[in-house]
């Protein structure tokens, strides 16, 4: 006897077709030095890799606003903030629910951490409205009924930012972040949501040495490897490159993390 499937490869199965998206795809490799020291001095132990991560995509975004935008009717529109949302595994990895932290940039990297850290906790015990309504209906809807629904949806609340089935509106927000490392994985690479339409996904890979050059030597260093996949129609390599350049800059020098200009 086949068991049911799961409400969120209900909603997997509805959203994609076979693979042909426009995407563009990259990854950095970030030495941790300046931040495995940062957090080793700051007085918020909860602060993670994932939060120093969220944080400085925040800023590189703001600093790079072009590429805070989303395809509705055919049309390039700019997103109403800067809202970021995290994967965020329930029941040991058997399900998977997204935490969103609205105006992350401007937000401390601390105001961050603690937003994200209480939104998980809500999510694990099963707190959180809007994940709880979201996973009722993905349960009742038939399956031949799920793309429609998965249609609609993508212009509701993707498009139009209206809320709908649990759904907020932009659901995922400016971008969605994941720490794969937790897997034992050093590199993945996320498949968008095309309801949510976030032109940005992030995988952050497993903590680990690797030879890095410094100051004309090999020497090895704790590293991690830091994934994108964006919205080929609206990222292309020129936005792609400033905003890393952005995003590097922070992920080297942590502290700036700290202000925010509000």
């Amino acid at each position: 006897m086949n068991a049911p499937l799961a409400h969120r490869r209900k909603i997997a199965i509805a959203s994609w077709l076979a693979p042909r998206e426009s995407r563009i795809q990259t990854k950095i490799q970030v030495e941790l030095s300046a931040i495995i020291e940062y957090l080793n001095q700051t007085k918020n132990q909860a602060t993670t890799l994932t939060h120093v991560v969220g944080a400085a995509l925040s800023r590189a975004i703001a600093a790079n606003p072009e590429v805070n935008v989303r395809v509705v009717l055919g049309r390039v529109k700019p997103m109403p903030g800067i809202d970021l949302s995290f994967a965020v595994d329930i029941e040991s990895g058997s399900d998977l629910a997204q935490c969103r932290v609205k105006d992350a940039d401007k937000k401390t990297l601390f105001e961050i951490s603690q937003e994200l850290i209480a939104g998980a906790e809500k999510l694990r015990a099963r707190e959180d409205y809007n994940y709880q309504r979201s996973i009722g209906w993905a349960k009742s809807i038939p399956s031949p009924l799920m793309r429609p629904v998965m249609k609609f949806l993508s212009l509701w609340t993707g498009g139009f930012g209206k809320r709908a089935f649990g759904q907020p509106g932009h659901p995922l927000g400016s971008a969605f972040i994941s720490n794969v490392g937790r897997f034992e994985m050093q590199e993945a690479y996320l498949a968008p949501i095309p309801f949510a339409r976030t032109p940005i996904y992030l995988a952050i890979g497993e903590i680990h040495d690797a030879p890095v050059a410094v100051a004309g030597k090999v020497e090895v260093r704790k590293v991690v490897i830091i994934t994108a996949v964006a919205d080929h129609r609206l990222i292309d390599g020129a936005h792609a490159g400033k905003l890393i350049k952005s995003f590097k800059s922070f992920l080297l020098n942590p502290p700036l993390l700290e202000t925010v200009a509000r």
